[in-house]
């Protein structure tokens, strides 16, 4: 019995084994299947039936081909790949994507795959006619219960927090954390410097760090973002601001976590020279399997001093934004 909170993660941890053929069709068909892009779908597809031992994109595997054979790729799979594909939205693919697939060695060497993208281009162009036009999924947008807030350029209005302060796209802003669709926590008590609400204003602010504290034996500071128990986000990139010091930072880590107790690194910073100016944005993106995980809670820990010799273990920020697939 497949549970009815089905992520395509499943998809893409199922292609490094063997698999049985009749649950990986009941998985790819299963109508609530949650993708972020249907361009996962293809991948895992492609690195099943390769058999890759890597998360690899479609473009490796297309690479392949100038020099190599379908029958030679995919073995004994093949059969199951021309099957597969027929689960494969590709409609639901951006256009640019699929003028890229329809010029590829894949289009080329697979029949079922240039039909496919030959159908989805041409759906995308002049639209599908027929009586099947309703009832071909292949034309229909998956119940997909993530939002993508894509990163777009440091402080835009695209990430998770600002979209918090509109209540999830219902009104005018307001700052998230006096609204409390949103929880900030610093590793030192509230005060005038040490303002949650702060790091999700629109405002500059000169002056705003985290406070040093002692963890585990060893001198620490963080910021911690709590985006409340109904929400989880899968992070692919994130935003900080330096405030008005010179107190940048070098070394510190930016963490998930389910509980708030145990946390993931997403990005470990070590001799990180990115922030060099006062009031400065700089973004960073999470990548790996990591990026592919659901948080409640994200931290940025200070894990080495700043350049400060006055105060080392403060961690001056004044905005912090999160991005990626939110739910």
């Amino acid at each position: 019995m497949i549970s009815t909170s089905v992520h395509i993660i499943f998809v893409e941890v199922l292609a490094f084994g063997p698999g049985n053929l009749t649950n990986i069709i009941c998985i790819l068909q299963h109508p609530d299947l949650t993708v972020t892009c249907e361009e996962r779908v293809l991948n895992a597809i492609l690195i099943y039936c390769s058999q890759s031992k890597e998360l690899n994109a479609w473009d490796r595997v297309d690479e392949k081909l100038l020099n190599s054979m379908p029958e030679l790729i995919f073995g004994e799979r093949l059969n199951s790949l021309d099957l597969f594909l027929s689960f494969v939205r590709f409609p639901l693919l951006p256009y640019e994507v699929l003028k890229l697939l329809e010029r590829s060695n894949l289009s080329r060497h697979i029949t079922t795959f240039r039909r496919l993208v030959k159908e989805a281009i041409s759906f995308l162009e002049v639209g599908l006619t027929g009586p099947d036009k309703d009832l071909n999924v292949r034309f229909q947008h998956r119940r997909s219960s993530f939002r993508e807030l894509q990163f777009i350029c440091d402080g835009d209005s695209n990430g998770l927090l600002y979209f918090a302060g509109t209540s999830y796209g219902e009104h005018q802003w307001v700052n998230p954390v006096l609204s409390k669709r949103v929880s900030i926590t610093a590793s030192s008590p509230v005060s005038r410097y040490t303002d949650p609400k702060v790091l999700v204003s629109r405002t500059y602010q000169g002056t705003s760090f985290a406070g040093p504290r002692v963890e585990d034996g060893r001198n620490t500071a963080w910021w911690m973002v709590d985006i409340g128990p109904d929400h989880q986000l899968m992070c692919n990139y994130y935003t900080l601001r330096q405030d008005g010091s010179r107190a940048f930072v070098r070394c510190w880590n930016f963490q998930g976590s389910l509980d708030g107790k145990n946390w993931l690194n997403l990005r470990v910073h070590e001799n990180d020279e990115t922030i060099c100016k006062p009031g400065q944005f700089a973004s960073w993106p999470i990548i790996g399997p990591n990026a592919l995980l659901p948080f409640r809670f994200f931290r940025v820990v200070l894990t080495e001093p700043t350049t400060d010799v006055t105060n080392p273990w403060s961690f001056c920020t004044c905005f912090l934004e999160l991005y990626g697939y939110f739910r």
